[in-house]
């Protein structure tokens, strides 16, 4: 604002031992922020040659495997470094990555060198794509367990649900369990509203609103998907199911 001249992007680095989640909480809870800047996408740059030494690393009680929680964070991989393993440590090392976060892309590299495109433009964040980018990410019956750490629960609940028991359980799931959730995504269907309705949540931090129109005769269904450790299927559908109006 200073200069007058508008930036194309700001590409923000952390350390590798950086949790990414305060980070990405900046863009949805300070004011000035949201106003100015959009996230496009958290990338994480994995070393091939040693990322499954790191995942296996046992921590002490209360310690994060930081290793674990960026690849659950990323939306893209740069999987780095593998003129330096064999393919077959390659496809075990996608695999590990897979176990943590199912529907991430990954891109080989050799010395980080990938195109800019695969970089930039990512939109993750952008409610409006959702609809249109990840019904891998909110795959039916989605229940992954990879690790005692870290898994992932998705699940279609047909009907529409009634808004102010949505806001009460979602207000109550990001203060309870927000620590614990990583990243949440759902389209909803809610009772008089014409509109899917989108939304996102990295750990505690909310955003959502209305997108495109069901079509006539589409089914009402509500499609959500978390990221995070110590998750219980049951209680979410559970708890989810109590919103039907």
């Amino acid at each position: 604002e200073k200069n007058d001249k508008a930036l194309d992007g700001i590409i923000i680095e952390t350390t590798g031992l950086a949790d990414p989640a305060p980070v990405a909480q900046t863009f949805f809870a300070d004011d000035y922020v949201r106003q100015k800047l959009s996230l496009d996408g958290i990338l994480t740059v994995v070393d091939a040659k040693h990322i499954i030494q790191h995942l296996d690393e046992e921590k002490p009680e209360g310690v994060e495997n930081e290793s674990v929680e960026q690849l659950a964070f990323a939306d893209r991989i740069l999987l780095n470094k593998c003129d330096l393993v064999d393919e077959a440590t390659l496809i075990e090392v996608e695999r590990r990555i897979h176990m943590i976060n199912e529907a991430v892309p990954i891109r080989q590299c050799t010395q980080s060198k990938v195109d800019m495109d695969y970089l930039l433009g990512i939109q993750a964040f952008d409610l409006d794509k959702i609809l249109e980018k990840d019904d891998a990410f909110l795959a039916d019956d989605a229940d992954h367990q990879h690790d005692a750490r870290v898994s992932s629960v998705g699940f279609h609940v047909p009907g529409e649900v009634d808004q102010q028991r949505l806001n009460e359980w979602l207000a109550w799931l990001l203060k309870e369990r927000g620590a614990d959730i990583f990243r949440t995504k759902g389209v909803l269907a809610v009772l008089g509203m014409k509109e899917k309705f989108v939304f996102q949540a990295v750990h505690m931090a909310f955003s959502g609103a209305p997108q495109k129109e069901w079509a006539d005769g589409e089914e009402r269904i509500s499609k959500l998907t978390f990221i995070g450790k110590n998750l219980k299927r049951e209680e979410l559908v559970t708890g989810f199911k109590n919103c039907l109006a």
